[in-house]
């Protein structure tokens, strides 16, 4: 099972990019550790058939390197391909295990979805963007032993991250669940824990019409360990996953909401993209990361109050 008991409580911390390198020195202070994603040290070399694998650039990794000898780090991936039905990218995990070689990490994550297809030829094609899992059985089959195979294959535990749909009930299967109830069935047959990217599923109850607080009520709180937060923008009255911009109230309010009922949660991570420094200037970034600290301390007042009570 997960360890939850055994993790650290590490805080508030921000996805690494090595544009972000002096934001993050200068206020240390305030950041408590950073989410690196290994893939962007690598360069994707494609080959004369289309097959893809990747290449870890050693010079891109230095920086990154150094700065985890300053502070926890934690792992977001981006490259596996989880739920492709041909197979993950077995080149991912060579190069996360070349990264754990390095680099110690309290904790690992990857998005439930897929981004790699299989042609009738044996060639792969790249979606270009992460596309999502149907809430199926056939799907919990598939995903499942994969999953649980993270659990077990690095000594750090694994968490699944929920990501963004565009489509209303896209799938027709008569076993279809909705998010929640697939996401509660994905933890009871797996040991992993759940990274709760609170902006994905708001973005998902804006676009698709239902009540985040009433669907949340349902997760299975005990198995959130980190979450996410962000900011993106609306494109044609459809809110977009782009971490872009400020965190809107909304979900401000949700993670007010949420936090108290999370026994088990270690870590809020405030997304970014790189587009993002230029665009919001440090001060208003700050800004965010400081009321994420406010929050996380109300966190942490919280659970004193309601361990004071079960003593």
């Amino acid at each position: 099972m997960l360890p939850q008991k055994s993790l650290r409580k590490l805080g508030v911390g921000v996805n690494y990019h090595w544009d972000f390198q002096d934001l993050i020195y200068t206020h240390l202070d305030r950041i408590d550790y950073i989410e690196v994603s290994p893939d962007i040290f690598c360069e994707e070399v494609i080959a004369a058939n289309n097959s893809r694998h990747f290449q870890l650039d050693a010079r891109k990794l230095q920086d990154a390197l150094a700065l985890g000898r300053k502070c926890p780090v934690i792992v977001h991936g981006l490259g596996l391909s989880l739920g492709s039905a041909s197979g993950w990218n077995a080149d991912y995990l060579t190069m996360l295990d070349n990264y754990e070689e390095q680099q110690p990490f309290c904790w690992h994550s990857e998005h439930l979805g897929f981004t790699l297809v299989k042609n009738p030829d044996g060639s792969e094609d790249h979606a270009g963007l992460l596309l999502p899992m149907p809430f199926t059985a056939e799907a919990l089959d598939l995903l499942c032993p994969r999953i649980q195979h993270l659990c077990t294959r690095y000594s750090a535990p694994f968490l699944i991250e929920n990501t963004t749909y565009y489509l209303p009930h896209f799938s027709s299967h008569a076993q279809a669940w909705d998010e929640i109830d697939f996401l509660n069935q994905l933890l009871a047959r797996t040991d992993c824990g759940l990274l709760l990217d609170l902006y994905n599923f708001y973005c998902n109850a804006i676009n698709f019409g239902f009540d985040p607080y009433a669907a949340l009520a349902r997760l299975q709180f005990d198995r959130v360990i980190e979450i996410h937060i962000a900011g993106g923008v609306t494109h044609e009255g459809f809110l977009l996953d782009v971490h872009s911009s400020e965190v809107p109230e909304e979900v401000w309010a949700l993670l007010e909401w949420i936090l108290p009922k999370l026994p088990n949660l270690c870590a809020i991570t405030y997304e970014l993209l790189e587009q993002a420094l230029p665009l919001m200037g440090e001060a208003r970034i700050i800004a965010q990361l400081d009321r994420c600290k406010s929050l996380w301390n109300y966190y942490l007042d919280c659970r004193k109050e309601l361990d004071n009570v079960a003593a």
